[in-house]
């Protein structure tokens, strides 16, 4: 994932909500695919590869690297929403029109403003990902290079990111470093994803973690993240 200055102000609230659990989910599923090479068959909606075959892919989108756009799998005239494996996007869509997350309901996200236009659809990809709770996202190129295709793997085989105190400091702070407009909402949406019981001031968020310790975020005078520690239980 990469910074997200250039996306709505909606897409940056929601994608700092799920930021952290996203990365770590996202660490879990690159570790399990390995480096092989993988298959995707759209039509049994599997990747296969060398440590075997998975289940449930979801074709999210397409990234240009002639244009710079997205192109979401639902507006694909090659697939459309009623194909297996691109009609799951259309919750995607939906949840976009609820929230006013307006890149989940474009057909075609314009991303040439970027810096990185890359690095922004793959930021798109998995903070849409989460919204089909699946469990990564595969990315292999396409059309000769031209451009790159987007796949979400739900297979329950795959590990699912569990709370873990050793990776949180790490986790908060990629997520901040992707989403940087809003430290405590990175923070609030990682704490309530594990049910987390939380306290929070002006300076600090204090939250209780599935194992008993107590994670503390301290912020500075301009609500930014300064420290992250973790108290054991």
């Amino acid at each position: 994932m990469n910074a997200s200055q250039g996306f709505s102000p909606e897409f940056q609230a929601y994608g700092a909500w799920v930021a952290a659990v996203a990365i770590h989910q996202q660490d879990l599923f690159n570790d399990a695919l390995g480096d092989g090479h993988q298959h995707a068959n759209l039509d049994s909606r599997t990747l296969t590869g060398d440590r075997g075959v998975l289940s449930g892919v979801t074709l999210l989108g397409s990234f240009s690297h002639s244009d710079h756009t997205w192109l979401w799998a639902w507006a694909n005239q090659h697939f459309g929403p009623h194909d297996p494996a691109s009609a799951p996007t259309l919750a995607i869509r939906d949840f976009g029109e609820r929230h006013g997350i307006t890149e989940f309901t474009t057909d075609s996200p314009d991303l040439s403003g970027f810096p990185e236009p890359a690095q922004a659809a793959a930021t798109l990809a998995i903070t849409a990902g989460t919204v089909l709770r699946g469990r990564g996202i595969y990315s292999t190129a396409i059309n000769d290079g031209q451009g790159h295709v987007y796949l979400q793997v739900a297979d329950e085989q795959l590990p699912l990111a569990p709370f873990d105190p050793i990776v949180t400091p790490r986790l908060l702070l990629t997520a901040i470093g992707v989403f940087p407009a809003d430290h405590r909402q990175v923070v609030r949406g990682y704490f309530q994803h594990f049910g987390m019981q939380y306290a929070e001031t002006a300076d600090a968020l204090r939250g209780t973690a599935p194992d008993g310790s107590t994670v503390v975020i301290t912020l500075d005078d301009h609500n930014r993240l300064s420290n992250v520690s973790i108290e054991p239980a």
